[in-house]
């Protein structure tokens, strides 16, 4: 990023802290809970008025990454623990396959073993209420504007809300802001996904008024219509829809579109796009799927679905040849899945695509940037090649690697060592009795 000169000294001071995550996604989130419990006194920022990032503002309340191919539990801790909440509440359930509907069972104790449906409102409601549990403070409504670099650390960040700009400081901080926004406005190093990497871009959107929904069964309709180029898009080779806890609404993951992520007129013209793929879609829909016939629009994502965008360059980066080979990982603080690809610009597996078995943990230094020594990353822009990207990207992924950032942030703090010095055989004990999956 370009650096400008500028004086924020006279800015008003809006607080210090132990520890300041940037951005209330699902990595966001478990990071603050983490930290916070850890007795850091704890800062989450939020550009939207609610918690949840993709979850909530993309309309894409099925949280996926929980389970390995064989159906084993890999993703514990906090994301755990947020599901048995909203199942308390009476907002959670296992998809079962082949139909991909909800199997209208409390989940109870069981392990969670597939997609976990829940509503938007549900996760906006049990995010806040186990933040403020965990005493974790909340700010929301509030934009990263630009970041202060003292002595070669984060010194403070600069914020834009309703109360104007102001300087908020920390003595570590963590990007979980999806793009590594802060990393990047810091004159980090980061590596931007090529176009034809980046996957493509997607507005969700529901659908009531369905009968008899089967996904297996629709899909090979589908794939017949394709075959015969009746299909809504050329590169939506792919039918992806799941039912939802609301009998006859159907969650659609059908519009699509390339470009720039990282670009505000971009993103302007994709949001424009897709808004007009979603009616070209209901419509079709209703001539050519069965059940689909008399559907009609229920809800549509807030903003433009982003896969991967721009990530940032860490001490140990994640490689498809890592993927693909399994090597084993010395320091896991996070279980991710060895698969990578799918979403292509040009079909849903692009031929670079591997669906290799099984899972491999998330390297710990993947977290922890090259530039910042009281800086880390959590989510989707942990140091990883655009291609792999996939392998972790999943919402339970990306708590688990949340959770574990607020667990070495805090450390930090505690031991009053830079990110880098903290041992991981303290946080791989803390990890553990938090009920960590880390093998």
């Amino acid at each position: 990023m370009q650096r400008f000169s500028k004086n924020f000294s006279n800015l008003p001071k809006r607080g210090r802290y132990d520890v300041v995550i940037v951005g209330a996604g699902p990595s966001g989130i478990c990071a603050a809970i983490a930290s916070s419990r850890a007795g850091a006194k704890t800062l989450l920022i939020e550009r939207y008025g609610f918690p949840g990032g993709v979850a909530t503002t993309a309309c894409c309340p099925h949280l996926m990454g929980f389970a390995a191919a064989g159906g084993k539990q890999v993703v514990s801790g906090i994301a755990d623990e947020f599901v048995r909440r909203l199942d308390r509440m009476g907002y959670a359930g296992l998809i079962k396959r082949p139909a991909f509907i909800p199997d209208k069972k409390p989940i109870g104790r069981r392990p969670i073993t597939g997609y976990v449906v829940t509503s938007v409102d549900a996760i906006r409601i049990a995010a806040n209420n186990m933040l403020k549990e965990s005493r974790a403070i909340r700010l929301y409504y509030t934009a990263l504007i630009d970041v202060v670099i003292k002595t070669g650390l984060v010194d403070s960040i600069i914020v834009d809300n309703a109360d104007g700009l102001g300087i908020i400081k920390a003595k570590v901080f963590i990007d979980a802001t999806g793009d590594a926004n802060l990393i990047w406005r810091a004159g980090g190093k980061t590596r931007v996904a090529p176009i034809e990497d980046s996957m493509t871009k997607t507005i969700l959107f529901m659908v009531g008024g369905v009968k008899g929904f089967h996904r297996e069964k629709l899909g090979k309709i589908y794939k017949e219509l394709y075959e015969k180029r009746k299909y809504p898009f050329k590169n939506q080779n792919h039918f992806m829809a799941i039912g939802t806890l609301n009998p006859g609404k159907i969650l659609v993951n059908m519009t699509l579109t390339v470009g720039n992520a990282l670009s505000a007129s971009d993103l302007t013209m994709m949001d424009v796009e897709l808004r007009e793929q979603v009616f070209v879609c209901i419509n079709w829909l209703k001539k050519y799927l069965p059940g689909f016939e008399k559907c009609y629009l229920v809800d549509s994502a807030t903003s433009v679905g982003v896969r991967a965008g721009r990530s940032m360059v860490g001490l140990e980066t994640i490689t498809c040849r890592d993927l693909d080979s399994g090597t084993h990982v010395a320091e896991p603080v996070a279980i991710g899945h060895r698969n990578y690809g799918g979403h292509g610009v040009r079909r849903f597996l692009d031929k670079w695509a591997k669906s290799n078995p099984g899972t491999r943990g998330i390297p710990l230094k993947s977290l922890i940037p090259e530039d910042f020594k009281n800086v880390l990353a959590a989510g989707r822009c942990i140091s990883a090649e655009p291609r792999a990207i996939g392998s972790f990207r999943l919402m339970a992924n990306c708590m688990a690697i949340g959770q574990a950032a607020g667990v070495v942030a805090a450390l930090s703090v505690k031991q009053r060592k830079i990110v880098p010095d903290v041992k991981y055989a303290d946080i791989k004990k803390i990890l553990l009795k938090q009920d960590v999956i880390l093998e």
